[in-house]
């Protein structure tokens, strides 16, 4: 009780947090547990940090195949408030059917982010020039069809803006050089991320990106390219925003 009354400096001091249900419930009255995910999912998307729900999802999926209706709806909600993960645990470390359990979760997952979401980004703050530019670029996307936001990042921190701002109608490929970014970005929601090496010339670089996207037919000739990335100019690296289309 301690940490959810304390969850504002949590959140600030952390780099990820974690809903435990669990661990809550026994500390927590169960009526307000639904309460206090949807709290910290909305303070954590406020305050741009990734959250993962976790325990008790398909508990049932332990001995029986199917999931009951109730754990569908619980993943659903999770999913609807755009939590950035969800995580299995006794259900794939201790039950029986550990693949169809992630089969189950992915299939509703897919399902519900089809249908929308709770909007909790729409008071996500913009502190610094860097995010209101990411925030631009997803307007953008989100004002195009067939669109894609295309990330370059060497540290993550360009693609992270954008996933916390949850774009309503374009997926995030982020690309970077960096093992170590690569998969730290998997965590985040909305974002494919994509290991690749940056060339000394930036439209090398994005030609190989729409290179990939064509060969693993997640792009399409027409589709909108909105790319983030900074370039050189000089000694300085500036922000830039570009809309280009795949041929």
């Amino acid at each position: 009780q301690l940490a959810v009354r304390s969850i504002d400096k949590m959140i600030e001091s952390t780099d990820v947090i974690m809903v435990a249900r669990g661990d809550l419930g026994i500390e927590c009255p169960m009526e307000e547990l639904p309460i206090i995910q949807r709290r910290i999912v909305k303070k954590c998307i406020r305050q741009g940090k990734p959250v993962v729900i976790a325990t008790q999802l398909l508990e049932s999926m332990i001995t029986n195949r199917l999931p009951t209706r109730a754990e569908v709806t619980d993943v659903a909600n999770a999913v609807f408030e755009q939590a950035d993960a969800l995580m299995l645990s006794a259900e794939t470390t201790l039950g029986r059917y550990p693949i169809e359990c992630v089969e189950v979760l992915n299939r509703v997952a897919t399902r519900i982010e089809r249908s929308g979401g709770a909007g909790y980004a729409k008071d996500a703050l913009l502190e610094n020039i860097r995010q209101k530019t990411v925030a631009s670029a997803v307007a953008l996307a989100n004002s195009l069809e067939d669109s894609k936001l295309i990330v370059f990042t060497l540290h993550g921190r360009m693609a992270r803006y954008a996933s916390n701002l949850r774009p309503e109608r374009a997926p995030i490929f982020a690309f970077t050089p960096s093992d170590h970014v690569y998969r730290q970005l998997a965590l985040c929601w909305g974002t494919f991320p994509v290991r690749i090496d940056f060339t000394g010339d930036p439209d090398e670089t994005i030609a190989s990106a729409e290179k990939f996207l064509r060969a693993k037919k997640l792009a399409a000739p027409g589709n909108r390219m909105v790319i983030i990335s900074d370039v050189r100019m000089g000694r300085a690296m500036i922000d830039s925003i570009q809309l280009r289309v795949v041929k």
